[in-house]
């Protein structure tokens, strides 16, 4: 019995090409859902419902990744994008799995979305900054004001005047291995 063994990457990736899905629906599969594996690790929804596939001629000689334009209506994480996205860029990749018509109610009927994170409008100094700026300006705890892009996936916003955020940042060494080491020192 002979051993195989793999060399190269490794992937988390199961499934199939988006141009393996759509190339075999009729229509290209416009109005069926797919998932991405990869997103499934969430409570949340994450599917996408294909609305426009833009096939092209395929050079192999230029590009041997056989990639494929779709357009769909994404779910992730039970919110819906404002705008149709289209995917190219990850097309290619071996992740994707068209969702069966008797299990699309599954997805469409989960309205789990997820919860709405507000961050601090400013946050601490990291330890040795902190102690330059006391020194050079005499402020005794100065603050770094956070500057957040907002994004459609992301459910994060930052905390409105008097309101309490729900995620708190702090700058530090964390809980030590050893606290023994630390006896004595200011952390």
């Amino acid at each position: 019995m002979s051993v195989i063994k793999y060399i190269g990457r490794t992937t988390d990736f199961r499934g199939n090409t988006l141009w393996e899905l759509v190339g075999n629906l009729r229509d290209f599969g416009v109005g069926r859902l797919v998932i991405r594996n990869m997103f499934q690790r969430y409570e949340e929804p994450c599917y996408m419902r294909i609305l426009k596939v833009d096939v092209k001629p395929h050079d192999p000689a230029k590009d041997p990744i056989r990639k494929v334009a779709v357009t769909v209506e994404k779910v992730w994480r039970g919110v819906v994008s404002p705008k149709p996205v289209t995917i190219y860029r990850t097309s290619y990749k071996p992740d994707y799995e068209l969702v069966p018509k008797e299990e699309e109610s599954k997805y469409l009927n989960n309205t789990k979305k997820v919860s709405e994170q507000i961050l601090a409008t400013e946050v601490e100094f990291p330890p040795l900054f902190r102690e330059f700026i006391r020194q050079e300006t005499g402020v005794e705890e100065p603050k770094m004001k956070v500057h957040y892009k907002l994004t459609p996936n992301k459910r994060v916003r930052l905390a409105k005047e008097g309101e309490k955020p729900t995620i708190k940042c702090t700058m530090g060494l964390g809980t030590p291995a050893s606290p023994k080491l630390y006896e004595g020192i200011a952390l």
